[in-house]
């Protein structure tokens, strides 16, 4: 999708400066003119060029739960809206507050992994390795963090909003140049309808590929049963009244979900990474009151995430259910997950 023309006329002269200071800033890394570290263990890269949407956290799951019997895995993000700074090493009592929404989620859904932040990538790298161990970090949406240099580097490029029909910030949603994917070595399309034509994926491949040896993989996101936010997995009826609570960047296909499934479907939508405030919570109350007996609220992973932390009422807990997502590949994941895992055993070779 390309933004507006009225828009983008309005807003590309300050799209070309942000541009040539992130390509000087690309420059200066891509001539050794700023260091980029390495590491003696397989570091993975998993992130996007453009503002949210491409599903990076369903994919970093995916890594994780590859790898997580094979190797010792960590994973380490940013923690994108927490209120602290600095290395964190995340623990049963983690809240979003202390590592963020995306990180807590990925805990909780695997709580045998170590999983920390660090806005410093490579010191959070060296922090783990001393702390931990591990034999493999997956790095959370550090695609642009190019002061660490990764063994592996995927990119997410969305279907639904390609980056060749897009636009630099603030005139479309690029961080930088579409020339960005030279860097990586797998671009994962991610969102892609279910019944995508092998013949649109070619096309694709052929537009989006720029080096040689660059894989490039399709999937598309499936959505599993419902189950209630604390863990117990309690499916509701296909009659039961749905208010639906968003706080993603993209709601829609979750919402399209929802309502294929269910026959009484409302919504609440915030922003992405939204913090959710007492007054929300008020309002969510109030929209089940307003609604027939029965009626539950369904989140988002990364909601729930931030939700389990609030001083819920009773009422409120015990109605809060979870629609999980994850990524299935359309093509080729047995070649996906080798090529993964032979680059991480080769570390050990």
């Amino acid at each position: 999708m390309k933004p507006s023309l009225h828009i983008y006329n309005v807003l590309r002269p300050f799209g070309w400066l942000y541009g040539l200071g992130v390509g000087i800033r690309n420059y200066m890394y891509d001539k050794g003119l700023f260091k980029s570290e390495t590491f003696n263990i397989p570091v993975i890269s998993i992130g996007n060029i453009t503002v949210g949407g491409t599903g990076k956290t369903p994919h970093t799951e995916y890594l994780a739960g590859l790898l997580k019997d094979k190797q010792d895995t960590a994973v380490l993000s940013r923690g994108y809206g927490r209120r602290t700074k600095g290395f964190i090493l995340s623990d049963s009592r983690s809240c979003s507050g202390l590592i963020g929404d995306e990180p807590l989620q990925i805990k909780r859904h695997f709580p045998d992994i170590d999983v920390a932040v660090c806005e410093d990538r490579a010191k959070g790298i060296s922090r783990l390795a001393d702390i931990c161990s591990p034999q493999v970090i997956i790095l959370d949406d550090a695609y642009q963090h190019r002061s660490v240099k990764p063994s592996l580097n995927i990119l997410l490029i969305n279907y639904n909003r390609n980056i060749l029909d897009d636009a630099l910030l603030p005139a479309g949603r690029l961080r930088e140049s579409a020339k960005g994917r030279r860097r990586a070595d797998i671009i994962i399309v991610s969102k892609c309808p279910p019944q995508l034509p092998v013949s649109e994926m070619d096309r694709l491949r052929s537009m989006l590929t720029v080096t040689e040896g660059q894989q490039v993989f399709f999937t598309t996101l499936e959505y599993d049963a419902i189950c209630h936010m604390d863990g117990q997995r309690v499916p509701p009826s296909h009659d039961c009244p749905i208010l639906a609570v968003t706080g993603i960047a993209y709601p829609d296909p979750m919402l399209q979900e929802l309502r294929n499934s269910f026959g009484h479907v409302r919504a609440l939508t915030y922003p992405d990474h939204h913090e959710f405030s007492r007054q929300d919570l008020k309002e969510m109350e109030n929209t089940l009151d307003s609604m027939p007996s029965g009626s539950i609220i369904v989140t988002t992973a990364k909601d729930a995430a931030r939700l389990s932390g609030l001083d819920l009422s009773r009422t409120l807990r015990e109605r809060i259910f979870v629609l999980p997502v994850k990524p299935a590949f359309l093509l080729d994941r047995e070649r996906f997950d080798s090529i993964v895992i032979n680059h991480v055993e080769s570390f050990t070779k």
